[in-house]
């Protein structure tokens, strides 16, 4: 997929798995995930995105992925954040109940305010595992101004919005949303 990402949008895309997770070794922990996408961010400024300018990378987070992503846009400065699939935290993942909020992971809920960068969120409507209105809820917590349009996919569930028919119409989206950050300066 990210080739043909690369392909179709015209970037450069620089994937890695969390600690634990794929093939990466180590334990999957939530503090592992946040070190993992800090050291992915510094060396992607330092050997990667143009003059090192964090403006021109845009974090992409998918599904358990957008906790990671919403806390280091929340924390650095990006060009954009894309919250593929996301949830509002681990827990409300379960349940809306707040009895165990202490114990609770990756509340993009509560990061999302913090992020000051236009964002983007692709969900598809028919989605099981993580509720479609986890991503009409973080978007609306985006302050109005940057919130960027989203991408609600008829017919789509969690993992499957980047297969069949609906793939031109994906690309298209990020498109138009990557030249909104481009016009944007």
């Amino acid at each position: 997929l990210y080739a043909e990402m690369a392909r179709e949008l015209g970037v450069s895309v620089l994937g890695y798995d969390y600690s634990g997770y794929g093939a990466a070794t180590g334990i999957p922990t939530e503090a592992n995930t946040y070190r993992d996408i800090e050291a992915v961010y510094r060396w992607a400024l330092d050997h990667a995105v143009e003059g090192g300018d964090p403006t021109r990378l845009v974090l992409y987070g998918q599904s358990v992925g957008s906790g990671p992503s919403c806390w280091l846009a929340s924390r650095e400065r990006v060009g954009g954040l894309v919250l593929h699939s996301p949830i509002l935290s681990g827990l409300r993942v379960l349940t809306e109940s707040r009895l165990l909020g202490c114990c609770d992971i990756y509340p993009n809920l509560h990061r999302i305010s913090r992020v000051t960068v236009p964002v983007m969120v692709i969900h598809g409507r028919q989605d099981e595992e993580v509720g479609f209105d986890h991503g009409v809820r973080l978007l609306q917590c985006v302050p109005t101004e940057l919130q960027a349009e989203p991408y609600w996919v008829e017919g789509k569930g969690h993992n499957d919005i980047v297969m069949g028919e609906d793939i031109p119409e994906y690309y298209r989206r990020l498109r138009r949303y990557l030249q909104m950050l481009q016009a944007r300066g």
